[in-house]
């Protein structure tokens, strides 16, 4: 009897320590889960359609972020005012989209280092002779901004108090500012330098560029606190990009290929 309970107990034992070892079998042999990234799909050159597929300066970073990674990149499409937000309630990993780095921003989420140093500028309609920011000052301008963006932030609270006779409109993306712009129900629109020569270019001859920018900016991928591994990741692909000479070429890409020229572009 004695034998038998020791023999039951050897059993037990063995087969719990083969139900463990091949629970961490199992469990190795899982793929990881996906990597949720947050992007706003028309915001060409950082994140558009080409024949059918999302692309872009910012999607294609994303790619590399989570190839370095070891996972898998499912694309989070939302408006631009939204990703912050996703990222911080946990409903995407992380997002890039052109982002730049906030004191409010860094509140919700971490960022990694910057992949792109630029600034907001203004789009305005050819012909009116206003080429700097100086000259807008005298006229009573209705700024264009995307809802969200730092541009509009920006205008915002320089507007506020200044006594300058400005009015700002919010729209839904820059290309609908864009398009306000040249019924006349805008006057200018802020937006970032690369967008800027994008949109430029699509309606070539009908918007200018002012010369110089409203302020100086850091593109970042804004990660979930709950990521730091994605974190630690997206700056190994930047910190590469950045020595490998690779982040302009991708500029120089997505700046022809969103606007189905063949032309070289002067990057800002």
């Amino acid at each position: 009897m004695k034998n038998n309970r020791g023999l039951s107990f050897a059993v037990l034992f063995c087969s719990l320590v083969f139900a463990v070892l091949t629970a961490g079998c199992s469990k190795e042999k899982t793929p990881l889960e996906s990597i949720r990234m947050a992007v706003s799909p028309d915001y060409p050159p950082y994140a558009y359609f080409h024949q059918g597929r999302l692309t872009g300066i910012d999607v294609e970073l994303g790619e590399m972020i989570a190839k370095e990674a070891g996972r898998e990149l499912r694309i989070v499409n939302a408006d631009f005012s939204s990703l912050v937000e996703l990222v911080r309630q946990g409903k995407a990993d992380l997002a890039i989209c052109a982002l730049a780095v906030t004191p409010e921003r860094r509140e919700s989420v971490c960022f990694s280092d910057p992949y792109e140093f630029a600034g907001q500028t203004f789009l305005v309609r050819s012909g009116e002779n206003i080429r700097y920011l100086t000259d807008m000052k005298t006229y009573g301008f209705r700024i264009g901004a995307e809802s969200g963006s730092t541009g509009y932030t920006l205008i915002a609270k320089y507007l506020k108090g200044s006594g300058i006779p400005m009015r700002l409109i919010g729209y839904v993306g820059n290309r609908e500012a864009v398009k306000a712009l040249l019924k006349k129900q805008n006057d200018a629109v802020i937006l970032d330098p690369l967008v800027a020569r994008c949109l430029q270019m699509e309606y070539p001859g009908k918007v200018e560029i002012l010369r110089d920018l409203l302020n100086h900016e850091e593109f970042a991928a804004a990660v979930s606190r709950k990521e730091p591994s994605l974190l630690r990741a997206a700056n190994r692909v930047i910190h590469r990009l950045w020595k490998s000479g690779e982040l302009y070429a991708l500029q120089q890409k997505h700046m022809k290929q969103s606007l189905n020229r063949g032309e070289t572009v002067n990057v800002p």
